[in-house]
């Protein structure tokens, strides 16, 4: 049948409402598997990945290896540290996809790290891995990716923009306890004024730092260290390699304070308002930001923390004393039973201080250093 100008013109109309519809019905249903097929062989594919941790030996896979693994497409969306909104349609194969050639899964790790080319490394955390899909996307939004983001950009759906890492090319499958338990708890407040200081400005912002290296040799307790384990005041937890945080410093003026940072990693590795590190069997925390994020208790004249919220925020509970060191080598020993609405709290000079209601009387313990619990 011969069509006429205006029938194959209202015919190629039809044709592309339909299309339309279709990749519109694709995207509301939040898969869009069948929309963007994988892209054919390129001289990409030659990339690298390091995998550690799966097997006896390191294993090295390329992106083409990874362009042969079943594909998906998800939608994911994030919210960066500075309000901007991420979305993305990601495709590429599952992180479990991957590892089920290896008869393992992501839910078997305790956390995952993921390096990028620039250095920036990040360890996803085991609520993360057991709860939100990773796709290893080489595709975003229908368009491969850009040079410096190649050959993957992990992107975790459900999970922090932080955790998006673009130009990945080593994978860390680690198992073992997020941290040690703390023998110790480390007043950050107080030590870093026994450190040198230096002046530092980072992205506009004027302040002092204290160099780690310095921190962890005189209150450390140990250099066998190989992954810290951070907690900031917004509730972030972030799985540190031991060599990047002895490689930066503790920002403790300024905005963000205290704040992690190094001069040779990215950005995007700070972290600020840090309320706990947990450095092997050393737990420091940060009384000033712990008054921002842990309830307010009174008791007396004073106003603080409760002693009873930072030994649980720092997991020094369950001791029958504690012993409390000042800044001058002097030492209390307190038993839990004198540890009646035990606070601490600073004093007029700036200094730490705790107290309580002890059963013989007031305890006052002055220019507090550090906590150790005594089983």
């Amino acid at each position: 049948m011969k069509v006429g100008g205006k029938q194959q013109a209202l015919l190629t109309a039809v044709s592309l409402i339909v299309l339309v519809l279709t990749i519109v019905t694709l995207a509301a249903s939040g898969n869009r598997d069948a929309a963007i097929a994988p892209g054919g062989p390129s001289p990409d594919d030659a990339q690298q990945i390091l995998i550690h941790g799966l097997r006896d030996q390191d294993i090295t896979i390329t992106l083409g290896d990874l362009k042969k693994l079943p594909t998906v497409t998800r939608y994911a969306e994030a919210t960066r540290s500075n309000g901007e909104e991420v979305q993305v349609w990601a495709t590429g194969p599952l992180l479990d996809t991957l590892l089920k050639k290896y008869g393992k899964s992501q839910q078997e790790f305790s956390r995952i790290r993921f390096t990028a080319r620039d250095r920036y490394a990040i360890a996803v955390p085991a609520d993360i891995l057991k709860n939100c899909p990773i796709v290893l996307s080489y595709v975003n939004d229908g368009k491969p990716l850009e040079d410096d983001w190649q050959p993957v950009r992990v992107v975790i759906l459900g999970a922090r923009s932080m955790y998006w890492v673009k130009g990945m090319i080593r994978i860390d499958l680690e198992t073992g306890a997020d941290r040690i338990p703390a023998k110790k708890l480390v007043f950050l407040d107080t030590v870093v004024n026994t450190l040198p200081q230096a002046d530092y400005g980072d992205y506009g912002s004027p302040g002092k730092v204290v160099r780690i290296r310095n921190l962890i040799a005189q209150y450390g307790g140990g250099s066998s260290v190989q992954n810290v384990f951070i907690e900031a005041g917004d509730g972030l937890e972030k799985n540190e390699t031991a060599t990047n945080f002895l490689s930066g410093y503790i920002k403790i003026s300024g905005a963000g304070a205290p704040k992690f940072l190094a001069p040779g990693l990215p950005e995007g590795m700070t972290i600020r308002g840090m309320l706990t590190i947990n450095y092997g069997a050393t737990a420091f925390f940060d009384y000033a930001e712990g008054l921002d994020v842990l309830p307010g208790q009174a008791f007396g004249r004073h106003a603080g923390i409760a002693f009873s919220d930072i030994v649980k925020q720092a997991g020094l509970t369950g001791a029958n004393d504690y012993l409390f060191t000042r800044t001058d080598g002097g030492s209390v020993m307190v038993a839990t039973t004198d540890m009646g609405n035990g606070l601490v709290y600073e004093d007029a000079g700036g200094a730490l201080a705790f107290t309580s209601s002890g059963a013989a009387g007031p305890v006052n313990i002055d220019d507090l250093l550090s906590i150790e619990p005594v089983t």
